[in-house]
């Protein structure tokens, strides 16, 4: 079992994230277990910055300031302060590092549910939940566009919801801003590749070389940090980024399947629609897909005396209807990730069933009565039967003329105790997994199978004779008089 911890804050400008990250640790790190080590980078302001520390940290038992000769980068900063700063306990396994951006505003108890998470069985990295970190963040997803993720929304979606996730998740690679492993895996392995300096990228090949020894990445979900975010690089980030992500790329190929596989299937429902589990903000959205509904009038008159009320409805029309009046109309097909809170499904498709389960918190389901629905419709009678069985145990399900009936039910579901209703998405989640599974499987064979057609059109156009007659003029060409 772990039972201490060196937390390592390399400093690169940024004096007022700073100060927050100092305080963050005074209130919430326990200094008869745990130490604190801050490393100056030599980065704009380095004497300010010294200045300020120091006074802020005085003799506090349990914290101590370095400063490097010279400017090392995040990699450099990490890598001299577990070797040759602080090479930590001689008791293998007893002691944990956790790499803390200056950026980062640790909170109650963050420690603790991280050092829980690795102790568990051949975890090698735990990372937190926070407002700013990728997959981390919480809530990920906002149903509110235009809206912006901030500090208090991250305290209280997580506040509410942290309890009703497992203790903790595998992820493909653990987030750099708030990064915990154990001492003997740096000893056994190395800590950051210089590949990667002076950052970007080093945690996640971190992350991979320890996989590669069957260690596991993780999210601790009962643990919160915050993170300013981008604060610690120059003007060359996106540069530096996009060169140290191919870097990645070339030595773990699988890399971009394995962290969009994770987004698309590795979330809980709960994580992925926190931000309308836990309401703020303006009313709740609603949408409909009115492109193959007959009478479609007829429905919007019918969804907007039944929803008006309490949700902004939102249609897609068939390019050239006009909007109903009062909602806001597209002909384009939804961002999957553009959450809302209800979708009417009428005589859904299984493709609209997987899409709709993806974007929205409550479905409604309107179908016609099974003798009016045409073998000709895109929800054929068969497939509608088939995915009925799955569906209706977990959505509002109803026929035209049903909404008045159906919006009471789904208020009394809106309006149930949090963990119920955590507990009802979670099930429709696991029901149809299969279907979603099966939705993802195709669409990339079908990116494949695509990929392959116009490889081998992209080939017979090179082996053709009028490629090779072209490219042959193409030369003469270029060296006829007057050209360049």
């Amino acid at each position: 079992m772990i039972r201490s911890t060196l937390v390592v804050v390399p400093v690169y400008g940024d004096l007022d994230s700073l100060l927050r990250c100092v305080d963050g640790l005074v209130e919430h790190l326990d200094t008869d277990r745990h130490r604190a080590l801050f490393v100056n980078d030599c980065g704009p302001d380095a004497d300010t910055i010294e200045g300020a520390l120091l006074d802020r940290i005085g003799d506090r038992a349990g914290f101590r300031y370095e400063r490097n000769d010279r400017n090392l980068g995040f990699v450099g900063t990490c890598n001299r302060a577990v070797t040759e700063l602080d090479r930590g306990a001689d008791e293998p396994g007893a002691e944990a590092v956790l790499l803390l951006n200056s950026d980062a505003v640790p909170t109650a108890g963050f420690l603790d549910a991280m050092l829980e998470v690795l102790d568990e069985d051949r975890t090698g990295v735990v990372t937190a939940r926070s407002d700013n970190a990728t997959i981390a963040s919480i809530p990920y997803r906002l149903t509110n566009r235009g809206a912006a993720r901030t500090e208090d929304r991250t305290r209280a979606v997580w506040g509410a919801v942290a309890p009703l996730l497992p203790v903790s998740q595998v992820l493909p690679v653990a987030m750099g801003f708030c990064f915990l492993t154990r001492r003997e895996l740096i000893t056994e392995h190395g800590l950051f590749d210089d590949a990667f300096a002076p950052g970007y990228g080093e945690e996640n090949d971190y992350c991979l070389r320890l996989a590669e020894h069957g260690w596991t990445s993780r999210i601790a979900n009962r643990a919160l940090v915050l993170h300013a975010g981008g604060k610690s690089f120059s003007g060359n980030r996106n540069a530096l980024r996009a060169a140290h992500q191919r870097e990645l790329e070339r030595r773990y190929p699988f890399l971009p399947d394995a962290v969009a596989a994770y987004q698309r299937h590795g979330s809980t429902a709960t994580e992925r629609f926190a931000d309308a589990l836990v309401p703020a903000g303006p009313p709740p959205r609603l949408a409909v897909d009115l492109r193959h509904v007959e009478d479609a009038g007829g429905l919007v008159r019918e969804i907007d005396a039944a929803f008006a009320d309490g949700f902004d409805l939102e249609a897609r029309l068939t390019p050239g209807t006009s909007a109903p009046g009062g909602w806001t109309a597209t002909s384009e097909a939804p961002n999957p990730d553009d959450l809302v809170t209800v979708t009417v499904l009428v005589d859904p498709t299984p493709a609209e069933v997987v899409a709709a389960n993806r974007r929205s918190l409550e479905l409604v389901v309107v179908r016609s009565a099974p003798t009016a629905l045409p073998w000709s419709s895109p929800a054929h009678r068969a497939g509608a039967d088939q995915v009925a069985v799955l569906l209706d145990p977990h959505v509002v399900a109803t026929t035209r003329g049903g909404l008045v009936a159906a919006r009471e039910q789904l208020d009394r579901r809106l309006t149930a105790p949090l963990a119920s209703r955590s507990e009802a998405i979670e099930g429709r989640w696991a029901a149809l997994l299969p279907l979603d599974l099966t939705a993802a499987e195709v669409a990339a064979g079908n990116a494949s199978d695509e990929v392959t057609r116009l490889r081998r059109e992209l080939d017979d156009l090179r082996a053709s004779r009028s490629f090779r007659t072209g490219q042959a003029i193409a030369k003469v060409a270029a060296r006829l008089p007057g050209r360049r």
